[in-house]
């Protein structure tokens, strides 16, 4: 009797500490002991990936992606084959490569193509705070991951034809208040601190939004939406920002604490690489649901 090939492994680039190589697309890799037959086809927004004379070694159910176009992966077995749903946000080009070996890796590639219309030269202004007094119990200092996961969303942004700029020095470029004040594009502002409270520290997020403005509740609620279903730390509140530079700003606007400071699971998490890169990927994921949904209501009005 033939033995199946032995699918053993499952993994997306965001599973590879700090790579932002390719998150623009998506990459997803699968890994068998042994040689399935592939057949791979379109379903709408949906890939299917049958492997013929395959079984699983891996649990069977959904996986959780949610990266630049990737939502979940399904994965279950049907008498003698493997096969795997692939559910997209946006369809778009793709490919499969196979490489053989000990282990035979099936690497799907999604082109990030599909992201630069909804993306392509919106002008997003990240304000990473960086308070000298606010640091953890081990003397990790605010700006350190703030600073960190505006760098990565940067890249992000910029893989897909953003234009990301920073308030003050970094390797973004500048984009200044009183320049946007004076007429400058600024298509939304995202602010990235960390909660401080020492005496009472709590872990999760915050989201708060430039207040008055029906364009930043709905990418509050974006944000909030996305951080639900992809982070580990619970969403704590959504409210109003007092934070000035949100005030000021005449943009959609929103404010992000990353988790407590003060607190020790999240600073463990605040200098973790793998955090800081899904925090990015999911900061990323709300704003291109924003400029989407921004794009679809101006045409509706023409």
């Amino acid at each position: 009797m033939v033995q199946p090939a032995l699918l053993v492994n499952l993994r997306s680039h965001l599973s590879q500490a700090g790579d932002t190589t390719l998150a623009g697309g998506s990459v997803l890799v699968l890994e068998f002991v042994g040689a399935p037959e592939l057949a791979a086809r379109e379903e709408g927004l949906c890939l299917s990936l049958t492997f013929t004379g395959a079984a699983l070694n891996m649990p069977a159910g959904t996986y959780a992606v949610y990266d630049s176009l990737v939502s979940t992966v399904v994965v279950r077995e049907e008498g003698e084959r493997v096969v795997v749903k692939v559910e997209r946000d946006l369809a778009g080009p793709w490919e499969v490569k196979k490489e053989e070996g000990l282990v035979q890796r099936f690497t799907l590639y999604l082109d990030p193509a599909p992201l630069k219309p909804i993306l392509d030269g919106k002008v997003v202004l990240l304000d990473p705070w960086a308070r000298p007094r606010a640091f953890s119990p081990t003397q990790l200092l605010e700006g350190v991951p703030t600073r960190d996961i505006a760098a990565r969303l940067g890249r992000l942004l910029t893989s897909a034809g953003a234009q990301p700029h920073l308030v003050s020095g970094g390797p973004l470029p500048v984009l200044t208040p009183r320049a946007v004040r004076s007429g400058q594009r600024c298509d939304a502002v995202l602010g990235i601190a960390t909660a401080y409270a020492p005496r009472h520290p709590r872990s999760g997020f915050t989201v708060r939004r430039r207040p008055g403005d029906a364009a930043s509740l709905r990418l509050a609620r974006l944000l909030a939406a996305e951080i639900t279903r992809k982070l580990p730390l619970p969403l704590l509140a959504e409210t109003e920002a007092g934070d000035r530079l949100l005030r000021e700003i005449p943009a959609p606007g929103a404010l992000v604490e990353v988790g407590c400071l003060s607190h020790r699971v999240d600073e463990g998490l605040l200098r973790d690489i793998d955090f800081k890169q899904k925090v990015a990927q999911t900061f990323f994921n709300a704003l291109k649901h924003f400029f989407a949904g921004a794009a679809a209501a101006a045409k509706e009005k023409e």
